[in-house]
């Protein structure tokens, strides 16, 4: 197929109409989306290829050039090793910025294995000039590593840890609530009054206050999970009002105790940077639901949960969501190698 192919490194460069026309109204594929995920990846240049056929786009993938990346890798060794080596040599990572979504658009067969051939093709070229040490596409579902335009050299991962997602069907929060089985509903009762019993109220504002507090919350939770800090922590609680954003806090009288981020555009949302102090319990459940009630309250179709705490969010209503396939390429045949033995030790 012949395409003619434009990498360019902002969304302006697109322009909003031609940028919207494309993502056909998805979820986390706007201009405005975009122009949220460059104002806060600060760190990362970012890399878009774009595919037109007669003056019109039909395909585009969206890559980032990274050098920090909280890496879902299970061995703290392993994972510690290859931020050093992205720090040295960048990670090209193909996504949507800030939402684990797929940065692929791609037309319809028979032009999709053709586009994606393109794509990343180009993508290859654009890390050997970069000296980039891998080309990483993330947030696939499984039968998407097995289309047919993969070139050679491009290894499909599953990566664990499922998403998951609560599908909202429900009018209100009380009808959700009624939906539960009947032992989940006895919790959510019992959460709820002990957490009362406590003084905690949880509220929920248009914008993100009192940065300086939640970040410390924030750092919590990933010090207690040992996580590896998110770098864009702050940007994002800063510059939230860009997207679609609830801002979530837990007090007792003046005092934060809790905090989470309901971010998102068109019916989807998700919570992020959830922040708790240890020393007062029930209030990560109350944070939970209170993103499910503003969630409902808005409208939104699909509340994304993301990985980790699997019974509880299954009592809760939430089902896997499997987009937690990548392909990867390595530069070179040595990091070829260690991309394999980093995905095999990593099963």
């Amino acid at each position: 197929m012949n395409f003619d192919l434009a990498v360019v490194h902002g969304v302006r460069e697109i322009g909003q109409e031609s940028w919207d026309h494309l993502g056909g109204g998805q979820p986390f594929a706007s201009y405005r989306w975009y122009r949220f995920g460059e104002t806060v990846l600060t760190g990362d240049e970012s890399v878009y290829i774009v595919l037109s056929q007669g003056g019109q786009a039909i395909a585009r993938g969206t890559f980032w050039l990274k050098r920090q990346e909280p890496l879902p890798i299970s061995s703290g060794t392993v994972r510690r090793l290859m931020q050093a080596l992205i720090n040295r040599r960048p990670l090209l990572m193909c996504h949507s910025p800030l939402a684990n979504v797929s940065g692929l658009i791609l037309p319809d067969p028979p032009l999709r294995d053709a586009a994606l051939e393109a794509i990343a093709r180009a993508a290859v070229e654009v890390a050997r000039q970069k000296r980039a040490s891998f080309v990483l596409f993330s947030h696939l579902e499984r039968h998407e590593t097995g289309w047919g335009g993969w070139p050679a050299g491009h290894v499909p991962v599953t990566v664990p840890g499922p998403g998951t997602r609560l599908m909202m069907t429900w009018p209100d929060f009380e009808s959700y609530v009624k939906s539960l089985r009947k032992s989940a509903r006895k919790d959510y009762r019992r959460h709820r009054n002990r957490a009362a019993d406590q003084g905690v109220q949880v509220t929920s504002h248009r914008k993100v206050m009192a940065v300086d507090e939640a970040m410390v919350m924030i750092r919590n939770v990933e010090q207690h999970h040992h996580s590896p800090p998110n770098p864009w922590a702050r940007l994002v609680l800063e510059n939230a009002g860009m997207v679609d954003a609830t801002w979530l806090t837990a007090e007792i009288k003046d005092r934060l105790v809790g905090c989470g981020l309901l971010l998102g555009e068109g019916d989807v949302r998700f919570l992020a940077l959830l922040g708790l102090d240890y020393s007062v319990q029930y209030v990560y459940f109350q944070l939970v639901y209170a993103a499910i009630r503003s969630a409902i309250e808005q409208g939104v179709k699909v509340l994304r949960g993301g990985g980790g705490a699997y019974e509880l969010k299954q009592r809760l209503g939430f089902q896997p969501e499997m987009k937690n396939d990548v392909v990867f390429a390595g530069q070179g045949v040595l990091l070829h190698k260690l991309g394999h033995w980093v995905a095999g030790n990593n099963a």
